[in-house]
């Protein structure tokens, strides 16, 4: 059998809500549930005819509590590799 060749592709989109520090609401979880289900449906919704190309998608749902949260970048030597011409 012959391997498919080609770069695999995804399109990834995410999205953000924040709550306020020192928010003094208590967010019960079958709310944040109904939110995410609500979201990804409608999304779904649109996937056929903004995305005909697409075979299928993936939803990931989360509810995070961000005691920390650090993102870094580092550059690199240049290189003959990674410059270029």
């Amino acid at each position: 059998m012959t391997e498919p060749t080609g770069t695999p592709r995804a399109l990834r989109v995410s999205f953000e809500f924040e709550v306020p520090q020192g928010l003094k609401k208590n967010i019960h979880g079958a709310k944040i549930q109904k939110a995410l289900d609500t979201i990804s449906d409608r999304v779904i919704g649109l996937a056929e005819g903004l995305f005909p190309w697409a075979s299928k998608v993936t939803v990931r749902k989360q509810w995070v509590y961000n005691w920390t949260d650090q993102t870094e970048t580092h550059e690199l030597p240049a290189s003959d590799a990674n410059t270029p011409e």
